[in-house]
C-alpha cells in the first residue's frame, strides 16, 4: 500500500472514531488486509479500506452471504440494464423500447420471487 493510501485510510479509521463507531478485535477477512474491523451504530461491521465486510461462523453462513451477495450483484447489473434501456427510449420507436424495459423487469420480477423463495425456505429449515 502505498504511503498516500496508507494516510486515506488512517484518516477513515479516525472519522469513523470520531463518529462512534466501535474499533474491534478482528480483522477484516479480505486476504492480506490485517485492518481492524469497526462496528458502526448501525451494527454494520466495516473495514477502513474495503467497505462493508460479513464475519460469518461457520460454512452455512459463508453460503448464505455469498448467495444475497450474489444476488444483490445481479439485482444492481439488472437495474443497471433497466436504466440504461429507459435511456435509449428517444432513440427507439417506443414500442420497441418498452419491450425492452418490461423484459427487463420481468427479469428482475423472477429473480426477485426466487430470492424470496430461498430465503424463506432457508428461515424454515433454521427454525425446525
Amino acid at each position: 500500500m502505498a504511503i498516500e493510501d496508507k494516510k486515506v485510510v488512517e484518516r477513515r479509521m479516525a472519522e469513523l472514531l470520531k463518529t462512534g463507531a466501535a474499533m474491534l478485535a478482528q480483522k477484516c477477512p479480505v486476504e492480506g488486509c490485517y485492518l481492524p474491523l469497526f462496528k458502526l451504530k448501525t451494527g454494520e461491521v466495516i473495514c477502513p479500506e474495503h467497505g462493508r465486510v460479513y464475519i460469518v461462523k461457520s460454512d452455512e453462513e459463508a453460503k448464505e452471504v455469498a448467495s444475497r451477495a450474489l444476488m444483490l450483484k445481479v439485482l444492481e447489473d439488472l437495474e443497471g440494464r433497466v436504466i440504461e434501456a429507459l435511456s435509449t427510449l428517444p432513440q427507439h420507436s417506443i414500442d420497441e423500447g418498452y419491450r425492452d424495459v418490461i423484459g427487463w423487469l420481468e427479469v428482475l420480477e423472477r429473480i426477485m420471487r426466487i430470492r424470496r423463495e430461498l430465503f424463506s425456505e432457508e428461515r424454515k429449515s433454521k427454525a425446525s
